[in-house]
Parts: structure tokens; sequence; C-alpha cells
């Protein structure tokens, strides 16, 4: 709770220092851009025209510029060859002008969209420096019944979205996914909601119902320069409305298969004062598709010997019941301050009970798991100050294959200011940024009287300071150009640079030629994991050796542990990054994105692998062969050593000295390793006809090639990807009705994470979503995932997927 104050504080000083709003001789003014139906236009640009200071229109047509000086003005509203003038607009000292605009253009869908991650401030979707897919609130809420966010992007170009159980998935772009993936950032109104040990995210644990996001924003490649570590493949970016914007409430009740019964409220209201309130809140129960592998298996075969590959683990634990339960509300209070100043505070908690996750030892079932979290942020036209904080409170998950506890609690916090400038009378833009975090991290257990994933707790702090500019040369040539310095107790320093050139071949048509820098810092399981992958054996035997000469070798009281290990010295991953890219709206109603991009990588972290008997040699070094105490003679601990390799067979040779010095069986553990060239292409379609009906397509390929000659060195080191996948979709929206179909296609592919090593077949799959507006009040809906009940895995080792058909009811006001 102390950190939740400090956040508190914070953001109240900031609050109070910058209230005030303009110098004594300027103001502000600020307004939305509409249709004649009242819907907001994005895109436009906003012109001062005898200052020169301009703005484009966020998604819901809104936009504010500070800093006038009183005085009237002209101002120009444009969006490609639409153009209207408003005349003698007044802007009066301390005070802000309203301009309400309307007006009556024949304009696309696809010439509105308006994207913020790509540079951290608004642009038009065809003009920004990076491949980038979009989800719109009004897409949200036609699929927001399922409640599976990464369902969203599922059919997007690029993505790779792989699910095991109800809610366990993998978010990746450009290959090399993972099990609890960590290449892409992931952020909720600028919140980092990841595992802090894992990097990974925690989908289950999300705080809000899906209709409560406003759009959803995933840009594909290397985005360090501005984002940091964590996000070498990508940014996921997700804002949810604020309360002012979105009054009203909605109650949605879902029920259907696997036992499901969800219930999501959301409202959001007006205190007075320019004070506005939202509260969510929401239970989800329901089954998983998971199945005990205790003595069985799904598909496959069960693996009877260890490294046995193209089989499933065998499990010493049985399931807890697999019905997952979750609770989750959060409350969010802004006040709307003079020349669009936001101030927002908010906080949420969310309770998980019983799904289960594919990880690198086995599958892990999550028995008991809380995840509050609070936020503060001012946001005014040239700045925003974020701080946040999270902790994650996990006392019960089960490691099936080892059948022990696993206790993970962590804390982190982050504070982040950044500033943007124009210069150059509006033709170069700059951003500037810094950032500092803390986590702790502690995976003691009082019942065991142990840590149960790490030898010790762990603490580290991270800094960075960041920057972009955006320069005009010309009405058709934008440099960008930026670059980010990461420091941290984990690494040494780091720089990210980035650069691009974006080339309008018309107003709504952009060439684009970007190059990246990235890197992956290791996550603390790879750095200090110590984790149960197998009952101990019992070896307290062998302290008979020991016990005459008044030593320890460790042996007893208990079995010796068998573990997968963390590998303190790992090196970061890095990648350079070279894309060209086409976006473009052709005859006002099809966009169309084209992307290749080639990269170059290295010091690739493994996923876990055996400490012996790969092309790598021993895995981690750090855990060399055991070595008896250095009291005990040496007649006697050659022979404890000659019996122990007697005893032990084969797993003699992973039998190593703790950071302690105790016995352990080193099993797994992660190494660096390999150079790899990758490439490939991301083509996205949406075709819009007949004013109600869109049309969309999207297409991957993906090549790599390991630059390695170690024999076997190509089985350890897969993209876990496919080469192609295809996916299409229909979807009408009606004044009343809407409703979407879509299909995705998977060519076959190589899995291996961890012990899960094997094939996962080629895939169909489709999802069909619709939903009816009974009146202004009620409306029903259906969403079923894998429409045809294809059964099938989308991970090897991962769940077997049927169909989930669910209808929903929604009551709004």
């Amino acid at each position: 709770m102390t950190a939740l104050r400090t956040l508190i504080l914070a953001g109240l000083v900031f609050l109070m220092v910058a209230v005030p709003s303009n110098g004594q001789g300027s103001g502000s003014l600020a307004g939305t851009v509409a249709r004649e139906d009242g819907s907001g236009i994005g895109g436009v640009t906003v012109v001062v025209n005898e200052l020169g200071l301009a703005e484009i229109t966020r998604s819901d047509g809104s936009y504010s510029i500070s800093q006038i000086a009183a005085g009237t003005y002209s101002i120009t509203f444009t969006l490609g060859s639409n153009v209207q003038v408003e005349e003698g607009v007044e802007v009066a000292a301390g005070a802000t002008t309203r301009l309400e605009t309307t007006v009556d253009w024949s304009i696309s869908f696809a010439e509105t969209i308006v994207v913020m991650s790509a540079s951290r401030r608004a642009e038009r979707i065809v003009e920004v420096p990076a491949a980038i897919s979009v989800i719109t609130a009004l897409e949200i809420k036609r699929e927001a019944s399922h409640g599976q966010l990464p369902k969203l992007l599922e059919f997007t170009p690029g993505a790779e979205v792989t699910q095991s159980g109800i809610y366990d998935y993998n978010l990746n772009t450009r290959g090399f996914n993972s099990s609890l993936n960590r290449r892409v950032a992931t952020l909720i109104d600028g919140r980092d909601p990841s595992v802090p040990f894992l990097g990974a995210q925690e989908w289950a644990a999300l705080s809000f119902p899906l209709d409560d996001l406003a759009s959803l924003e995933m840009v594909r490649g290397p985005s360090a320069a501005l984002y940091g570590a964590n996000a070498s493949s990508g940014v996921l970016n997700m804002t949810t409305k604020a309360p002012r914007d979105s009054q009203g409430g909605t109650l949605r009740l879902t029920a259907g298969e696997l036992n499901t019964t969800n219930a999501d409220l959301r409202w959001a209201g007006s205190l007075g004062s320019e004070w506005y309130l939202k509260a969510v809140g929401g239970i989800r129960q329901s089954d998983d598709f998971s199945r005990s592998r205790r003595g069985q298996a799904e598909y496959a075969v069960p693996c009877t010997v260890s490294g046995q590959i193209e089989c499933l683990p065998q499990e010493g634990a049985l399931l807890s019941p697999t019905d997952v339960e979750i609770t989750f509300g959060a409350l969010r209070l802004d006040k709307n301050l003079s020349s669009g100043k936001l101030f927002t505070i908010e906080g949420g908690q969310s309770t998980v009970k019983g799904p289960i996750f594919q990880t690198g030892i086995g599958r892990v079932q999550v028995v008991a798991l809380d995840r509050p979290w609070a936020r503060t942020n001012f946001y005014a036209e040239r700045w925003n100050l974020l701080a946040y904080y999270n902790k994650r409170d996990a006392s019960k998950q089960t490691a099936l294959a080892a059948g022990t506890n696993l206790t993970l609690n962590t804390e982190n916090y982050q504070v982040e200011l950044q500033g943007n400038w124009d210069l150059a009378d509006g033709r170069a833009r700059i951003v500037l940024g810094g950032a500092y975090s803390e986590d702790d991290i502690d995976s003691f257990d009082p019942t065991q009287g142990a840590q149960t994933l790490m030898f010790e707790p762990v603490s580290s702090d991270q800094q960075a300071l960041f920057g972009q500019l955006d320069w005009e040369f010309s009405d058709k040539v934008k440099l960008v150009v930026a670059g980010r310095w990461d420091d941290s107790t984990l690494h040494d320093a780091r720089v990210s640079p980035k650069a691009a050139l974006v080339f309008g071949l018309s107003h709504n048509s952009t060439l684009r030629l970007t190059y990246n820098e990235a890197f992956q810092v290791p996550n603390y399981s790879e750095f200090f994991l110590q984790a149960n992958v197998a009952a101990p054996l019992p070896l307290q035997a062998f302290e008979a050796f020991c016990t005459p000469f008044g030593v320890s070798c460790g042996f007893a009281p208990g079995p010796t542990r068998i573990l997968a290990l963390g590998n303190k010295d790992l090196e970061l991953e890095e990648i350079k990054t070279i894309e060209l890219g086409y976006s473009g709206i052709l005859g006002g109603s099809t966009y169309l994105t084209v992307d290749y991009y080639n990269s170059k990588s290295e010091n690739f972290i493994t996923d876990l692998l055996p400490q012996l008997g790969t092309a790598l040699g021993r895995t981690n070094p750090n855990f060399g062969p055991y070595t008896p105490p250095a009291d005990l003679p040496a007649p006697v601990a050659a022979a404890l050593l000659a019996t122990l390799q007697g005893a032990l067979g084969p797993a003699f040779f992973i039998l190593t000295n703790n950071v302690d010095g105790t016995p352990i069986l080193g099993a797994v553990s992660y190494s660096n390793f390999g150079k790899v060239d990758t490439q490939g292409i991301d083509i996205g379609l949406n075709h819009y006809f007949q004013n109600d009906w869109t049309f969309s397509l999207s297409y991957s390929w993906f090549d790599f090639d390991v630059k390695e000659d170690l024999p076997g060195f190509d089985s350890l080191l897969l993209p876990n990807t496919p080469e192609n996948k295809l996916s299409v979709g229909m979807a009408y929206v009606g004044s009343r009705f809407d409703a979407g179909f879509d299909a995705r296609w998977v060519d076959k592919f190589r899995w291996a994470v961890g012990p899960f090593v094997g094939d996962v077949e080629s895939y169909v799959t489709a999802d069909l979503n619709s939903n009816y507006q009974l009146n202004d009040n009620w409306s029903v809906g259906v969403s079923i995932a894998n429409l045809f009940d294809e059964k099938h895995f989308e991970s090897f080792g991962g769940d077997i997927l049927e169909r989930r058909a669910l209808g929903n009811v929604v009551l709004s006001w």
C-alpha cells in the first residue's frame, strides 16, 4: 500500500502544479469535427491559419490546440480533398474556445482511422512510420461477449495467436513464438500488466470487459526505440474508454458451452464540476479444455523416458477442478481541466482460480491468484505524466509435472514523463521522455518454508530516456529518427536506434522504408529460475559418506531436488530489421497494407534445454559437475562419486552443486546461441462496399535461416511459427443487426518449448459473431469460436480445442 499511496500523492502534487493552464496572454481552442449524424471524424487536420499551428483529430473527432495568442483567427479543416474553413473564431486569454464543426463530406471509414502507438502521438494510419493493425471500438463491441482479448487479433495481418486453454494464449509477430511469449510489449493506458517474473501476459487477469476498450493497436516489428525491452517483436497498445466520452451503463450476461456463465457490468457518469466516474466489474465461470495427463495423453502418446519427444510428458499431479473462476473490478475517476487537460486516478483487482498454462517446465495450474493495480495520469496537449503500480499474489500454483506448489509474489511500479513539441512552423515534431521502474519478486512459500521458483528474492530497477523526431521535408517526404537509452541492474546500458523515410504517393497512400534495432532482456525466470521439474530423488543414504568426518554432503534431511535452472550469464537477444511497407486507401473503399521485413538476430535465448546431450554441451556452465565438500578426504570423495554414478546412471552427469553448495540435479537450463536471418511478408486488405459490408483478407509468409554449423543445432532453435497462414472474413453492420464470419488457415509447423517437442498439424478454424438490437436498451447476440468444431491443437503440448458457442443478452442505458 505504500507504493500505491506514493503514486496517488505524486499524481495529486503534479495536478496542483500543472492545473494553471495558459500564459496570461494566450488561450486554447478545442472541439470536435463530426458528420451530420453526430459521429466524430478522425484524421482531420485542424490548422490555425494565421499561426500555422496544426493538430490531427483523434478517432472520436476531438482535438485541442493550446498556446494560442489572444485574437481572432480562421480555422481550416482538411481531410483529403475535403476542406472547410471557419472564420472569425475568437480566442480569449486564459480561456478555452469550443468549436464544434459539422461537415457533410463523403469520406470512407479507412480515411478516418487514427493511431497513437507508432510515434506516441496521433497520426493517420496511412502515414505512420511502422506496420500497424487497428481494432476499432465498434469491432471490439461486436465480439465483446467471448471475453478473450487475444481473439480480437487472431485474424489480423502478421499476428501469431496460439491458444491452449480457455485463457492460455501466446501472442507474437514475425516468428519465434513460445509459451508465455514475452517479445510483444503490452500496455493498457500506458500500464504494463505483464508478470514481471516471466515478461508474459496473464490474459485471464485483465480487469475490464472487452467493450470498455476504445481501441486496440498492434505495432509489428522491433519497437525498442520508443518502448524499450520486451518490444523486440512489437507492441500491443490498448486504450480504455474515458468516462466523459462513454457515459451510461451496460450489463452483459453470457452463457453457453463449457458450462460458461459470465456477467460484465460497466457504468460511467458525471459527478459535476467536470468530474467523471467509471466503474467496471465482472464474474466469469467456465470449464477448460484441459485434461489430466497422469497415465494418459489426449494425442500423440504418453512420454515414458526423460528426453523423449513426439509425446506428451506425464504429470505427477492430478488436476484440481478444471472450472475457471474469475472476478474483477475497477474504478476510474477523471477530472477534465481547461485546454483539454485530463487528470486520472484509477485502480482495480482481479482474482483468478483454475486455468492451466503451458510453460517451459510443463503445465502449471493457477489455484489462487490476486492481481491488484493502480494508475494515475496527467495529460496535457504537450505533456503526459504516468505512474502505475502492479502487484501479484499467487500463493497456490501447481506445477503438474512435479506435483509441487509454486508461489510467486511480485510488486512493480513505473513512472514515465513524456513531452512533445512542434518545430519549424509545424513541419517538425519532437517527442522526448524518460521512465523509471522497480521490480520486487519473491517465491517463498511459508507452507514449505522455502523458495519455490528462485534461490532467493530478487529486486531490480530500470531507467530509460527516449525521443523521436518527425521532419516533413516536403508534402511528399517525411523523415523519422528515434532512439532510446535503457539501463538496468539486470544488464548494461543499451541504445536502440530507429530511422524511417515515409514517401507520400498521394494523400491516401504512402511507401515506407524503416530500420530498427531492438533487444530482448532475459526475464527473471531465464536469469534466476530454480523450479522442480520432477519428483525429488531420495539420496539421503549417501550422507553416510560425510557424517563420520563431521561434514554435510547436503543429501539429508530431505530428498534431492531435480531442477530447471536459470542462467545468470545470459546475454541480451539482439535484432536488426530493415522493412519496406506500403499503406494505401484505393478508390476510397479499399485499405491495403503490404510489408516486407528482413531481420538479423543473434544471442537467442533458448527455451529450457537438457543440461547435457545437445549440440551445446553443458547448457549452463554455472552448474558444472558435482563436487563433494572440500573437507571430505580425497579417497572418500572419490568413493562417493563412484557410488553416486553407479546408482544414478546417466542422471549422475546432471548432478551439480547449487549456489550454497548443496547437491541438486540440474536437469534443464537456458543458454544463448545462434545467429538467425528471418524474412517475411504480411498482407492485409479491407474492402468496404455497399456501406454496410466489409471483406477482409490477411496473409503472412515467414522464412528463417539458422547461421550455425553445430550438428543437430537446427533442432534446438525453432521459430514455432508456420511458414504460411491465411485469414478471410466478411462482416455486415446495419442499423440494428450485425454479423461477422472469419476463417483462418495455418500451415503445419514444428513446436519445441521445454518438454513439448512435436509437430502441429495444419488446421482451419472459423468464428461467427452476431448481434441484434431489439430496442434502445436491449440487444441479444451469439459468439461461436471454432464454428465447425474442428478438434485441433495450436501448440504441441497444448489442449485440444473444441467449439465454444456462447449467447448473450445486453442491457444498455
